[in-house]
């Protein structure tokens, strides 16, 4: 029997958490978790650590039992890239309502397969609604609720208004948009520019060098979204310019950290512990970089943050690179 009041979130990550505790003011929350162990602590001390400490709204249930996500209708994805195969396998054995909405939350492209995470949950769940959720939202800033805008895509206009009922919030304004490739695509990208907006500052290259940057990276975006027929305006609105920006300006974006980092000689192995999560702008690199080659699409930014995360150049060499590259 699917409960139309609660939602269901796949992760325990910071953003899970984050969306747990913002969604759980209003609705009972289904919190799944694949590692067993973890799910047990944090069932007893209903407490969490990332963005910030906080304590889990008491309609919150914490499970690794799969099964119980189903007792809701809209099920939030907000596990990275690198578990989203054997989950959605799992639950594509399952038998399963078509009714259930299936709404992304991750952000990236992956490295092996080169597809987005709604893609991969298509490639499971083809009968079923699916949706993405993204704009400019800093976790540490949402779960404060501080005010912020965002967007539901989906192929169904309907369905991104049904989530976009459903997730509205006094402090979150959503949009709705049908540009569900757009959206997604714009999430990975700016990922892989606030890694080169991270190292910029860390060389303490200014705001104007940061914003030249950031313009560049737009346009290189631009291009990509462009291969696949993606709107715009899609790029022009929260989710393209509005992550962009948010992204490349804050150090709460562990993607943004992993530039800083390599500028200082840290080495992608010793910033991933560092970080302690998935920073998804790393294997969307790699993954960006596949497809560009692949469709002969001239992208710079992406080469150099390629280069500088394999240890071939210093961030000063990327930036020497990218200065001197010939007009055009």
């Amino acid at each position: 029997m699917i409960n139309r009041e609660s939602i269901s979130i796949l992760g325990t990550g910071s953003w899970a958490n984050t969306l747990a505790f913002l969604l759980g003011q209003s609705y009972p929350i289904i919190l799944w978790g694949h590692d067993g162990k973890k799910i047990r602590r944090i069932s007893k001390t209903r407490r969490f650590k990332k963005p910030t400490t906080l304590r889990y709204p008491d309609n919150v249930k914490i499970t690794a039992e799969l099964r119980e996500v189903f007792f809701s209708r809209i099920i939030i994805n907000a596990i990275s890239l690198k578990g989203m195969e054997e989950t959605y396998q799992k639950i594509s054995l399952m038998d399963i309502d078509s009714d259930h909405i299936f709404v992304n939350g991750s952000k990236g492209i992956d490295s092996n397969n080169l597809q987005t995470p709604l893609e991969i949950i298509a490639k499971f769940l083809p009968n079923n609604p699916r949706a993405v959720i993204s704009g400019p939202n800093l976790a540490l800033e949402l779960i404060q609720a501080k005010p912020m805008v965002t967007e539901v895509a989906s192929e169904d206009i309907e369905i991104a208004k049904i989530v976009q009922a459903k997730l509205l919030n006094p402090s979150l304004r959503i949009y709705t948009n049908d540009d569900v490739k757009g959206v997604e695509l714009c999430g990975a990208l700016k990922n892989v520019i606030a890694i080169a907006a991270g190292a910029s500052d860390a060389l303490d290259l200014g705001e104007s060098a940061k914003a030249s940057l950031m313009c560049r990276g737009l346009h290189e975006m631009g291009r990509f979204l462009e291969l696949y027929g993606c709107k715009n305006s899609t790029l022009m609105g929260p989710a393209g310019i509005g992550d962009l920006v948010a992204t490349c300006s804050s150090p709460l974006s562990r993607n943004y950290r992993v530039g800083y980092y390599l500028s200082k000689g840290k080495s992608k192995e010793e910033i991933i512990k560092k970080l302690g999560e998935v920073a998804e702008g790393i294997n969307t690199t790699y993954a960006v970089h596949k497809i560009a080659q692949d469709k002969n699409i001239d992208m710079p930014i992406v080469e150099q943050i390629k280069k500088l995360l394999d240890g071939e150049i210093d961030a000063v060499t990327a930036v020497l690179s990218l200065m001197q590259r010939p007009n055009k």
